[in-house]
């Protein structure tokens, strides 16, 4: 008896990825997330990780200044890689966050939070643990942002088209 092995699907973390990265670009990287959030500015930092869809490990990584713009790193997804990790930049009001998301579990790992003025040892503490939250919570809503646009009929006949495009223009 023959029986063929599944094949592995990326996980849902990688579309959402290269959505955050495609709708940073074509939205100037402001992301409105609605009254309760506001709006939030992102851009793609330092690091990009790509790996083949039927791996784990990473196979390709473009690091630097503005890896994002290199057509090295649009042709690892024309070339049907996909997403690993990122890390990004989010500014919301007067506050800036950096942060690294991995995996298929959209991990926060390397964070670089702002530095608030705690008037003492415990405020900082108090100021770390909120801006930690905070982080933790625009990383939730951006992504229900991408899955409120993946649910969204327009997905496959206006977002998938969009964001294929996008991908292999630069290559092209």
């Amino acid at each position: 008896m023959t029986t063929e092995a599944t094949p592995i699907v990326p996980h849902q973390a990688s579309e959402f990825y290269v959505w955050l990265w495609w709708y940073s670009e074509e939205n100037d990287g402001l992301f409105p997330l609605g009254a309760d959030v506001g709006d939030v500015e992102l851009w793609i930092d330092e690091r990009l990780a790509f790996r083949s869809p039927a791996e784990t490990k990473v196979t390709a990584v473009m690091t630097g200044d503005n890896p994002s713009d290199t057509l090295e790193a649009r042709a690892a997804l024309a070339g049907g890689k996909v997403l690993q990790e990122l890390r990004i930049g989010l500014r919301r009001e007067d506050r800036e966050y950096l942060v690294t998301l991995k995996g298929p579990a959209i991990e926060i790992s390397r964070a670089k939070l702002p530095s608030l003025d705690g008037a003492n040892d415990d405020g900082a503490v108090f100021d770390r643990m909120f801006c930690y939250q905070e982080l933790a919570m625009l990383v939730g809503a951006l992504f229900r942002k991408f899955c409120e646009a993946r649910i969204d009929a327009s997905w496959g006949e206006e977002v998938v088209p969009a964001v294929r495009e996008w991908t292999v223009g630069e290559v092209a």
